[in-house]
């Protein structure tokens, strides 16, 4: 296996053969952005790290950018092993690294060429899933909806209105692939594509997407300010160091302010202070990936968690950390935290810097992902590897650049 910073056709590619495979494989790596329709799962969710899996197993070549993901593969799989976990956990993580194979995939192909496809190619697919979803809501076949209430807007309007799950299977993880997809298209000049990307991200009623896609536009509008810079990498600095600020917050806050945080939150804040001792409790190896619900059931009705006076089910209470940062903290340690925090510096230096003409769509991902956990998730492995295509781009063939 070579490693390599960038990719050359004649360079990285084992002759025509690969070089005909690429399209191939990216089409069946975008069917990743399909995995369900409302409730109803479809499983394609999975042929995007297959895509990823073939790819790597072909090219048998890394990006220099990607090392620190790749160490996080293998700490990832040591920490599997030290703790003890199942053959399943295996198999989901392995998803990770079919996510880094799509980054390497996405990186060798042209961004505007991506745009096309998805303008000309999937959004359709996606338009129809909504049609069919919405008769399944006017059917009353797995409705869900949002409360208007004072945890959402800060007035308690008590209106409750239908939110589309979409395609990836969960509200919030669907809105972070449309309005990635949506910015990556304005920016290659689909406006259409993009305005109607956006308008399906609405339906989700997701706070995180619809907070992103804010910061997005800001910063696509004023990106040559510095102002927007700035903001950018406080954003991106936030969603590294959350952990930190997690445990900075809960040392200095008193109970009833904790427990503001945590109502205010949705009970996010709970899940952070809970994923933040997974880790703090077990720094070097986390509580295994994939592990996190029965560990979360292990103390669930312990006085640490029980103090915070939740008042709901199990079911409605022990959920994953919702937070990138933290849910890798707390199922692999602290070393995996400082690998994957340092990938996200690496990518967000090539997306700010320069021209910064993809800054806007990673700035969307990582805003999102304030809110997300999934480090095998599609969007922010398709977006890691759209910033590489542009600075390859940028550097030209000169440098040896890819295509």
């Amino acid at each position: 296996m070579s490693v390599q910073d960038t990719s050359p056709p004649s360079e990285w590619t084992a002759g025509t053969v690969l070089w005909r495979a690429g399209p191939i494989l990216f089409t069946l790596a975008m069917l990743g952005m399909l995995r369900s329709v409302g409730h109803i799962p479809i499983y394609l969710g999975y042929v995007s790290t297959l895509a990823g899996l073939i790819w790597l197993g072909l090219t048998l070549q890394i990006s220099k950018v990607l090392i620190p993901s790749y160490l996080l593969v293998f700490w990832g799989f040591v920490s599997l092993f030290a703790t003890g976990s199942g053959v399943i956990n295996y198999i989901q993580f392995t998803l990770v690294l079919g996510g880094i194979g799509l980054a390497e995939l996405v990186s060798r192909m042209d961004t505007k060429r991506i745009a096309d496809i998805v303008a000309d190619k999937l959004l359709w697919i996606v338009v129809v899933l909504i049609l069919i979803e919405l008769a399944m809501i006017q059917a009353g076949l797995g409705t869900r909806a949002r409360t208007l209430d004072a945890s959402f807007i800060g007035s308690g309007t008590g209106a409750r209105i239908p939110r589309f799950l979409g395609s990836m299977g969960g509200s919030a993880y669907s809105g972070t692939m449309l309005g990635m997809l949506g910015v990556l298209c304005w920016i290659e000049g689909r406006r259409r594509a993009a305005i109607t990307c956006v308008l399906i991200m609405l339906l989700m009623i997701s706070r995180g997407p619809m907070l992103a896609l804010v910061m997005a536009c800001g910063f696509q509008f004023f990106r040559r300010t510095i102002f927007s810079r700035v903001i950018a990498w406080v954003f991106m600095g936030l969603c590294v160091f959350m952990p930190l600020l997690v445990w900075y917050l809960r040392s200095v806050l008193s109970s009833l302010e904790i427990l503001f945080l945590i109502e205010v939150s949705t009970r996010r804040f709970l899940h952070y202070i809970t994923f933040l001792d997974f880790g703090l409790e077990r720094p070097w190896f986390g509580i295994g990936y994939g592990n996190w619900r029965e560990a979360y059931l292990d103390i669930f009705f312990s006085s640490e968690i029980q103090q915070w006076g939740q008042r709901l089910s199990v079911e409605h209470q022990v959920k994953e950390a919702h937070n990138f940062m933290l849910d890798i903290w707390g199922e692999m340690g602290i070393l995996a935290w400082a690998l994957a925090g340092t990938q996200m510096i690496l990518t967000s230096v090539l997306a700010f810097r320069g021209e910064a003409r993809l800054g806007a769509m990673f700035l969307f991902v990582v805003v999102c992902f304030l809110f997300l956990s999934g480090l095998s998730n599609w969007s922010y492995w398709m977006a890691t590897g759209l910033v590489l295509s542009e600075h390859y781009r940028q550097r030209g063939p000169l440098h040896g650049a890819g295509p």
